[in-house]
């Protein structure tokens, strides 16, 4: 889609197969589902649009300064010729949808405009998480790194600050708890049940109330860390969908520096067959605590 229509959004094209109006076979589908041999694909007429406007319309999008150019280009912490890795920062989305008014998709097409609108995000990560995110150059380096997700050929550690300290016996092991997920069929709504697995290790503690954790998710469910530690009786700290507002007020009062109200879990690391290892520095916010309890 994004080669054939090229000022089609990640997030626009989402919802086209989120609302029905993208079909396969006369079904609706996710965005990422693989297409085979005969089958038929059902577009809306109103998908030549996409093919009709020129990928410099996104250049003129008033939305984002030079500022906001300028800070995304600092974020570049690798490039080769398949793909450009950003330490992205906490408080920006990875990708468009509603209420978001800016986002990475379309900004970091903005900000190297010499590869003409055809970087594309790779997976996702959550608005306020920071750390690692992975843009393919074009269509071919975005197929191929999302195919080694799927045959988990990638492994990415995320660091984590979470209230409390694990019992001697739970310092390291393996979450296997299954996450509730929506789902659309051509009728309504439903909720599965699909399986989700954490290897985790705690690096740290201090005060009998804090723990430094590394994380290696082996599935990609939406919010999978920050369920998974809540579900263990740790939640992040500043997760305030998964946790508790008062625990954060209660850490805040203890502690002799200001805590920024963040969430403090980071993507650190990203092993990809065939390329080095990619480290991601820890963002200030999450770094001051750090420093602060010697960790």
């Amino acid at each position: 889609m994004k080669k054939n229509y090229p000022s089609l959004t990640l997030s626009h094209l989402q919802k086209l197969c989120r609302t029905g109006q993208i079909r396969v076979n006369g079904k609706r589908v996710s965005y990422n589902t693989p297409l085979i041999q005969n089958d038929e694909l059902r577009l809306p007429p109103f998908i030549n649009e996409y093919k009709d406007m020129p990928a410099t319309v996104v250049k003129n999008n008033t939305k984002y300064t030079k500022s906001d150019i300028d800070d995304i280009l600092k974020t570049i912490i690798y490039e080769d010729d398949e793909i450009i890795v950003l330490n992205k920062p906490s408080g920006i989305a990875a990708q468009g949808g509603t209420g978001i008014a800016k986002h990475i998709d379309t900004l970091i097409n903005i900000a190297l405009p010499q590869y003409n609108n055809s970087l594309r995000l790779t997976h996702r990560i959550d608005k306020e998480t920071s750390g690692i995110l992975v843009i393919a150059k074009n269509y071919e380096s975005a197929n191929k790194i999302t195919t080694m997700f799927k045959e988990k050929k990638i492994k990415k550690t995320y660091l984590a600050l979470v209230y409390g300290n694990f019992d001697d016996n739970k310092k390291e092991g393996t979450i296997k708890i299954p996450i509730l997920i929506e789902e659309e069929n051509d009728t309504n709504k439903k909720q599965n049940l699909k399986s989700a697995i954490t290897d985790y290790k705690v690096l740290d503690e201090a005060f009998g109330t804090l723990s430094f954790v590394k994380l290696s998710p082996l599935t990609g469910r939406r919010h999978q860390l920050r369920i998974h530690l809540s579900k263990m009786g740790h939640p992040i700290i500043g997760d305030f969908k998964y946790g508790l507002s008062n625990e954060f007020s209660k850490l805040k009062d203890s502690f002799e520096i200001d805590i920024p109200r963040k969430l403090y879990l980071h993507a650190y690391q990203i092993e990809i067959e065939g390329k080095p290892v990619i480290t991601a520095e820890k963002p200030a916010h999450f770094e001051k605590i750090c420093k602060y309890l010697n960790f």
